[in-house]
Parts: C-alpha cells; sequence; structure tokens
C-alpha cells in the first residue's frame, strides 16, 4: 500500500477503460461503445521504469446527468479525483472540445490535483493540430494518443511518472487473504461492502446490474490484509451473448472467484435457495474455495415470524453434503452482523492451513477403520495401510492401499465425514485421494 494513486477521468464514452487496458496489456475494464459502461471505479497496480503506482479506472463525468444512476456515476469519479495523487484528463481529439471538457477541466484545477491532459483517438501524426485547442483549458501541454493502437501511451507514462519514485517490483503479499462476494444480481453485494468498508466506495442502487466491473479493496481487519472483490451479478450462462457486455462481466466474476481463496455466497433471504445457488456452491466445491453462506435481508424475513434455526435447518435440508458450510443472517441494508462476515473469513482461513501430523491422524484413522471398515468389492478386502497429509488449502489426504481403483466414493464420504467431525475444517472443501501402497 502507500502507491501513489492516479485517477484516469473523462467524460462518458472518451475511452477511459481502452486507455486502462491499454497500460495494463490486458482486459480489465469492460469496454463498449455504449457510452457509461464503467460504473464503479477499478484499481490496479503499474510498474512503469521501475516506477510503481495504482491506476484507477472511473466512471465518466458530466456536468448534466438524466438519472440518478449518472449522477452518482459521476459523483463516484469525483470523489477518485479527490483521492488521487495525479489525474489523466483524457479528452477525444476527433470530437473537440466540449462543455462537458470544460467542466471538468473546471473540477480538477478546482480540486488542485496534479494534471496530465492527453487528448486520444489521434492514430497519426496529421492528426495532432485538432488537439492544441485542448490548450485553452490552461492544463498544460496536450500529450497526444491512440488508446487503441497505443500511440504515445509511453510518452504520456514518462510524464506521468517523471516525479515518482523507483521502487522494487511489487509483490502479492503472502499473508493476504482475498475475500470474494458473489451472488444475483441486486442481491446486495454492494451494500454488504459499503458496510464492511464503512464508507459508501462501491455505488449502490436498486437497479439489477449496477455493478459491471469487478473490483479489489484491501482493508486491515484483526491485524490481517484482507482483500474484498465485489463482483457483477451471475447470471444464467445462456442469458449472455458472446458480444454482449454481460458476457464480459460474467467472465470477470469467473475470474474472481479463481483469483479468491474464500467466496461469501449472498442469497435473499426471503427467495431462499434456487438452483442458480447451487451451481455457484458446486462450482466452489470443484475449485476447493473456502465457502461462507450469507442470508441477506434477514430483518425483512424475521417480519413473517420465520427463525433462525427454520431457515438455516431449511438450508441443510436442500443441501446436506455442505453441513460443513457456515450459514450467516445479517441485513446488509442495517448493517447487522455485517462484519461477521470478515471474522468468518478469518475462521475459515485457519482451517484451510490446518495440518494434522501423520501420527495422530493415523491414531485416529485405525478408529474409524475398526468402526466402519472398508468394503469388500469384486471379491477383494480393501485395506488401508495408512493416511497421511502431505498438503494444505485446500487440505488433502491420502489414503494409501493395494486397490485404490477400487474404492467407492461412498467411503470416500465416510471418511470425509469422519475427519471433519474430529478436527473440524470448516468452511473449506477437502480433497481425499486413494494411491497405491
Amino acid at each position: 500500500m502507500g502507491l501513489p494513486m492516479v485517477a484516469v477521468i473523462g467524460r462518458p464514452n472518451v475511452g477511459k477503460s481502452t486507455l486502462f487496458n491499454r497500460i495494463l496489456k490486458r482486459r480489465l475494464a469492460i469496454e463498449d461503445d455504449q457510452p457509461g459502461v464503467t460504473r464503479d471505479r477499478i484499481h490496479a497496480d503499474i510498474i512503469w521504469d521501475g516506477k510503481p503506482f495504482t491506476l484507477v479506472d472511473t466512471g465518466g463525468l458530466a456536468g448534466k446527468t438524466d438519472g440518478d444512476i449518472e449522477a452518482r456515476v459521476s459523483e463516484a469519479a469525483e470523489t477518485a479525483v479527490h483521492m488521487a495523487d495525479k489525474v489523466i484528463l483524457l479528452m477525444d481529439g476527433t470530437v473537440g472540445m466540449t462543455d462537458d471538457d470544460r467542466y471538468i477541466a473546471r473540477l480538477v484545477q478546482k480540486a488542485d490535483v496534479p494534471t496530465v491532459l492527453a487528448v486520444t483517438k489521434l492514430d497519426s501524426p496529421k492528426q495532432e493540430p485538432d488537439m492544441w485547442e485542448f490548450m485553452k483549458l490552461g492544463l498544460g501541454d496536450p500529450v497526444p494518443i491512440s488508446g487503441k493502437s497505443g500511440r504515445g501511451v509511453g510518452e504520456l507514462l514518462d510524464r506521468l511518472t517523471e516525479d515518482f519514485t523507483v521502487r522494487d517490483p511489487l509483490e502479492e503479499d503472502p499473508d493476504e487473504l482475498r475475500l470474494a462476494i458473489v451472488g444475483r444480481p441486486n442481491v446486495g453485494k454492494s451494500s454488504l461492502l459499503n458496510r464492511i468498508l464503512g464508507e459508501d466506495r462501491q455505488i449502490v442502487s436498486d437497479v439489477p446490474g449496477t455493478t459491471r466491473d469487478a473490483t479489489d479493496h484491501v482493508i486491515r481487519y484483526m491485524k490481517r490484509t484482507i482483500r474484498l472483490v465485489d463482483t457483477a451479478g451471475i447470471r444464467r450462462k445462456h442469458e449472455y451473448r458472446r458480444e454482449s457486455l454481460d458476457y464480459f462481466t460474467y467472465l470477470r466474476t469467473l475470474k474472481a472467484i479463481d483469483r479468491a481463496h474464500t467466496v461469501a455466497v449472498l442469497i435473499d433471504a426471503r427467495k431462499g435457495l434456487s438452483q442458480y445457488e447451487r451451481r455457484i456452491i458446486d462450482e466452489l466445491r470443484k475449485k476447493y474455495k473456502g465457502i461462507i453462506v450469507v442470508m441477506n435481508k434477514w430483518d425483512l424475513v424475521k417480519k413473517t415470524n420465520t427463525t433462525l434455526a427454520e431457515k438455516e435447518k431449511e438450508f441443510y435440508f436442500q443441501l446436506p453434503d455442505l453441513y460443513y458450510v457456515p450459514v450467516l443472517f445479517l441485513s446488509a441494508l442495517t448493517g447487522h452482523r455485517a462484519r461477521r462476515v470478515l471474522d468468518q473469513a478469518l475462521e475459515i482461513e485457519t482451517e484451510r492451513f490446518k495440518r494434522i501430523s501423520t501420527s495422530e491422524l493415523n491414531t485416529f484413522i485405525e478408529k474409524a477403520l475398526a468402526h466402519h471398515p472398508p468394503p469388500s468389492v469384486k471379491g477383494k478386502w480393501l485395506k488401508i495401510k495408512y493416511a497421511t497429509q502431505p498438503e494444505v488449502a485446500p487440505p488433502l489426504f491420502a489414503f494409501f492401499l493395494s486397490e485404490p481403483q477400487l474404492m467407492p466414493d461412498s467411503y470416500r464420504r465416510y471418511l470425509e465425514r469422519q475427519i471433519r467431525t474430529q478436527y473440524g475444517f470448516s468452511g473449506t472443501p477437502i480433497k481425499i485421494v486413494f494411491k497405491k501402497k
């Protein structure tokens, strides 16, 4: 942390996300011809010429807005300007200066933040004379660039970082816990994130699908670094066209899940579990991610005289194989028990790294085998010789025997339940493999 923060700002559809992706050399921000696609602030750590900084892509700034969402997007972008150490102010060289451009220039001048003026969509030197009218803004000489082709982007970064400090390359904090928040659109993911952060850092609206970009927020909690990822709502695959904006949103959410250690699955407590959440949880189990089930909007359910115990029993009845997954009941709107998500994530992280010594494990397994021996398959009695736990995060247990390929899944499930009964491993899937002795 403590890196210089650089915000890319400009009016809607000027090419901020295209420039952002060009600098990153990967598609992180969503690009689309539809104005106002980037609604939330997106952060990424960049190194240019040995100088690291945090780049922030923002929603469009405009002097006039057509509705509540647009107004709040503009407000969020203004917040990014005031938070930034420097600003890249992007203008469209093919359109020329507009009233919105003048409004944004006045905004950054009023904020008194160092600004580098860039004029984009200038694909050749022949177009450069078009950019000189932007000198009238009083922000210095503009840098001609093309976010799409990359022309001039190096010169832009040179000017941007000329007074930045050269540091060692960025390294991921090995102690960092990555917690992703996933769920249906409009289930309350952004509201929960805001409660955890203690500020309205993420745009919240009753319009489904407001969050389109996955955004990271790093906090310190209980002496641990936690990276929170608020993801766009996942919909069913058949609802996406490959060329559509929502398709890229869907892919980004899956990538956020891949990056996470633990995932909080938000469910509307009023509606309960559906096939949709079942598929998400099944995907998390396959990827061996820590799992927290969060029943949101519990304050609305309590009015129906439904008890917490009844709702919890209902969940475990529907998914009996998830007996080890914690279920939290909270209200993101009121903040009731919102921080419990962080507490639970830390508990699961401890479980993910739990290791049982080989001697202790074999002493326990001998008792489990005596209580319920492995079955006879194809006339052969399966006899487990010994067991060990070679890996953690996720926990891996290896059982050695003469005919491992004959061991049925039912006995695998028996061993898993016995291990969990004795050692816990709450909220984390565990791997059990059978190997030839």
